[in-house]
């Protein structure tokens, strides 16, 4: 039976099946995206042994600040710096809620495996209280290592977010050579996570803060090229010209300045 005009689909209806479709489509590819995600930051590699001058621990998790002054301790950097830390936060308050989570909770509050913790956070310890997200962390840390002279760091947080956390920095601190120092966490297990509701809908959470991410940096790199080349195009239409030099002539009846001895001779 020949197919009438009257049985074709409304324009209005095309239009919606068209948006249904692409719709359907990007969450397929958001959902893939997502998965290669988790799988990426389950085979994150072990960090390695090499020395920088600084380590940076981004608040968020015990496990991120024991495994930080552990590598302080043993003199992986010369300095810490806790980023992210609430205005109200003190040196010993941050002590006190690290402890517990660490082995050998029961020796003295000031020692802990050997380590003398109080002395440490002393030493060799900056607080860090500017930064609201990892934006503001990676800043931060621009600025602090910046005013040091630091050239490489060791970056210490919880192995979901350490994709996010390594394109932020990439942004804010370019030409700084950055270890990363993925931390496993115990309250947010990546193994598994398909199994666990609030782990399926966290993960994906994170996974689309770092594509934003990404888009961020991708968006800025072309903004910066693209002022760029307009700063050139203007300066080869303008012509600069470089500024004539003109000798001095000495004043009538005035003899001729003798030429200055170099002064090495």
């Amino acid at each position: 039976m020949a197919r009438t005009d009257d049985d074709a689909p409304s324009p209005f209806l095309a239009r919606i099946r068209r948006w249904l479709i692409l719709l359907a489509t990007l969450l397929l590819l958001w959902l893939g995206g997502g998965i290669a995600y988790v799988e990426r930051v389950e085979s994150l590699p072990a960090p390695n042994d090499t020395r920088t001058d600084a380590i940076v621990v981004l608040t968020g998790g015990a496990a991120r600040m024991g495994t930080a002054l552990r590598l302080l301790h043993e003199e992986k950097a010369e300095r810490l710096l806790v980023s992210g830390v609430a205005q109200t936060t003190t040196r010993a308050s941050l002590l006190q809620a690290v402890l517990p989570t660490m082995p050998d909770a029961a020796q003295a509050a000031s020692n802990w495996q050997g380590i003398d913790l109080q002395l440490l956070f002393e030493c060799c310890v900056d607080l860090g209280f500017e930064a609201d997200d990892t934006a503001g962390n990676a800043a931060e840390t621009a600025s602090w290592a910046a005013a040091r002279g630091y050239k490489t760091i060791r970056l210490v947080t919880a192995n979901y977010h350490m994709p996010r956390a390594l394109v932020e920095f990439g942004r804010y601190l370019p030409g700084m050579t950055i270890i990363a120092h993925p931390v496993r966490s115990d309250a947010m297990r990546v193994e598994d996570w398909w199994q666990r509701r609030t782990a399926t809908f966290f993960l994906l959470g994170e996974y689309s803060k770092y594509v934003a991410a990404l888009l961020r940096a991708h968006l800025g790199n072309q903004l910066e090229a693209t002022i760029e080349q307009k700063h050139t195009g203007e300066q080869k239409q303008t012509g600069e010209q470089k500024p004539q030099i003109v000798p001095v002539q000495p004043l009538p009846g005035q003899p001729d300045a003798e030429p200055k001895k170099d002064a090495a001779q």
